[in-house]
């Protein structure tokens, strides 16, 4: 028992050192600004990288799709003129499919057409017979 009080009265005579404080705070403190200043020219790096890419690779892009959308959509414009003068200015029916416009549960609160109707483009069916 001795002998640990002995061991214990010459550790806590000997000095110690502090070894988390053996680096200088000038050193930690230039390693941490190089650290994100590394990160601040990272970040304009990648933020550049999307910057071309939203501008030289999107745009036209987008571009070209519109055009496509454009030719196609009037492609699709003029056959419905051309089908729509063939029926007396008006679209033909389109086939009485039994499994289209089911009402299983029921009419709609509002009627029997839903709620975005059109009656452009969509079937009247407050018209059809049941």
């Amino acid at each position: 028992m001795s002998s640990i009080i002995a061991r214990r009265a010459l550790l806590r005579a000997v000095p110690r050192t502090r070894s988390f404080a053996s680096a200088t705070a000038d050193v930690v403190k230039s390693d941490y600004m190089e650290k994100q200043a590394a990160l601040y020219a990272h970040a304009a790096e990648t933020a550049n990288l999307w910057r071309r890419i939203s501008f030289f690779v999107c745009a036209p892009a987008i571009f070209v799709c519109s055009i496509w959308v454009y030719k196609l959509e009037s492609e699709h414009h003029e056959h419905e003129a051309h089908l729509m003068a063939e029926n007396d200015g008006h679209l033909p029916d389109p086939p009485a499919y039994e499994y289209l416009n089911r009402r299983a549960a029921g009419s709609f609160p509002w009627g029997p057409n839903s709620l975005f109707f059109n009656p452009k483009t969509n079937k009247d069916m407050s018209k059809v017979d049941q």
